[in-house]
């Protein structure tokens, strides 16, 4: 009988392990995102080449074959844009370490990383109606004496879709310019969760409308790019889908002036130059930045932890322990990129938001629009908390000083304006200052011709393709402490599923 209640307890014990190891890192198992060399260095990567199977197109579906896998994706735009191949990679016979591993041994590969999981920066809270506190504390009241907005620029929005039923909305965003990433067979970019419907009324809602709210800009083009399903939920594969639709259309002539992501993930690794020139999801971004066409602007994240610097502990669910980083905040090297961390109505860093961005704003109880609950004129709406809220206010910002300023003024400029100009530090309690709009315009009318167009910097980090691995053509960015293929919630075994129960109390999940 002990020695049956000793197997008994060890494969308890057994079965207890597998979840812990399982929700580490959540993403798709057997997906693996990969960069390329091009196959001459001498001839530019085009779009066509990938999107109409060119010589590219049948490189990579060659290439994915030999690793025992095949393409579910190529993201042609942010390819040329960079002049490297970006694809996405599927195999049922390895393990997603194991096809990264064999990957980044092979000298045709710059960049390789698991399909990560990634959420929207939110902090969910009941739906209670208060004041639109935070457009008076930016002083927006004072600016809209000098601007509104205008229909000419537009904001590209990576979350869960905006609702264009929605009255205060509607006649803001761009519907023939949505565009679904997340679900790949469905057209819609209809916002099925509320997150990015109310991101976009902070940005965007219609103003001297007698209805709802006013966003910062009362006049303006908004892009719904949706990212997130009706979870809040994504994966890396479709913020870089994303990414690439954006890219295109700019290249295309569409005056996009800031992409909006309020979204985060919490990965192991340290963002060194030499692990994010090995990350699919930098380089994306950074083909974006190189453009300097378009402020990203990005959430700081809810994890009460430092942008750039590893946490202490686990944190809910999407921190798993010790010694993760958030993203995409936590990238270097993106001279067009500013991340927003979230305050309260006194100036405080807000009790939830992670803190070293590179600007704060509002982000308690923000009233704004949501999914419409009916075929009436008067908007939903709702107040929620989180850095996904304090992001908009920067996007906004920049969009309206877009509206006033050349069609020339770039990226980088729009962001030391905001930064130089707008930042108040007077009213602000955490490491940063708060976003201050009207001295941000005046700034921008003042100053921006003196502002270099790009960074002088910029030449750090124009070698990024230049990455050599060590003598043994090893990679440690790819090393993890245990090797088990860290499944993600939905996607576990029956043991998995088991473990989770008994441990419920324990691993239960919250939104963040």
């Amino acid at each position: 009988m002990k020695l049956y209640n000793k197997l008994l307890l060890c494969t308890l014990i057994f079965v207890l392990m597998i979840p812990f190891a399982s929700y580490a890192v959540d993403y798709i198992p057997g997906d693996v995102i990969v960069v390329l060399k091009p196959s001459d260095p001498g001839v530019i990567v085009t779009a066509s080449d990938l999107e109409d199977f060119g010589t590219e197109a049948f490189r990579v579906a060659s290439f994915a074959a030999e690793s025992g896998a095949w393409v579910k994706n190529t993201y042609a735009s942010i390819s040329e844009a960079g002049n490297e191949v970006f694809a996405l990679i599927h195999s049922d016979k390895k393990s997603t370490d194991e096809l990264v591993e064999e990957l980044m041994k092979n000298p045709e590969v710059v960049a390789a990383s698991p399909n990560y999981r990634v959420y929207a920066a939110e902090v969910p809270n009941d739906p209670v109606l208060s004041g639109c506190w935070g457009m008076s504390f930016v002083k927006a009241y004072s600016a809209w004496d000098r601007a509104k907005g205008s229909d000419e620029i537009y904001v590209a929005i990576i979350d869960s879709g905006i609702d264009e039923n929605n009255p205060d909305l509607k006649d803001n965003i761009a519907l023939e310019l949505g565009k679904n990433t997340r679900y790949k067979d469905n057209d819609s970019a209809t916002d099925d969760y509320g997150h990015g419907t109310h991101v976009a009324g902070i940005i965007g809602a219609m103003g001297n409308n007698a209805m709802g709210i006013a966003g910062i800009n009362w006049n303006v083009k908004m892009i719904s790019v949706k990212a997130l399903d009706s979870s809040g939920g994504g994966y890396i594969e479709n913020v870089i889908d994303a990414v690439d639709y954006v890219t295109k259309l700019i290249n295309q002539g569409v005056k996009i002036k800031v992409v909006n992501m309020s979204l985060e993930t919490y990965l192991p690794e340290k963002p060194t130059h030499d692990v994010l020139v090995k990350s699919p999801l930098w380089r994306a971004f950074k083909n974006l930045d190189v453009l300097n066409k378009a402020v990203i602007v990005v959430a700081a994240g809810n994890q009460s932890q430092t942008i750039g610097k590893p946490s202490t502990k686990a944190h809910g669910y999407m921190v798993p322990g010790a010694g993760y980083y958030v993203y995409p905040p936590s990238f270097q090297g993106l001279y067009g990129m500013i991340s927003v961390s979230a305050t309260d109505k006194d100036g405080n860093l807000a009790s939830f938001s992670n803190d070293g961005a590179d600007i704060s704003a509002p982000g308690v109880d923000i009233l704004s629009t949501w999914i419409q609950e009916s075929d009436s004129d008067t908007p939903t709406m709702r107040s929620k908390s989180g850095t996904s809220m304090a992001a908009p206010h920067i996007s906004g910002a920049a969009a309206l000083l877009a509206s006033i300023l050349p069609d020339s003024i770039t990226a980088y400029q729009l962001k030391q304006i905001i930064l130089g100009g707008g930042s108040d530090v007077s009213v602000s309690a955490s490491s940063t200052g708060i976003l201050n709009l009207k001295s941000a315009l005046q700034y921008g009318e003042t100053e921006a011709s003196s502002i270099p167009a790009k960074s002088s910097e910029w030449a750090a980090y124009d070698d990024y393709n230049s990455y050599d691995a060590d003598e043994n053509n090893n990679d440690d960015y790819y090393e993890y402490d245990d090797d088990d293929d860290r499944y993600g919630a939905c996607m576990g075994s029956g043991f998995d599923f088991f473990a989770l129960m008994l441990l419920f109390p324990l691993v239960k999940k919250s939104l963040s």
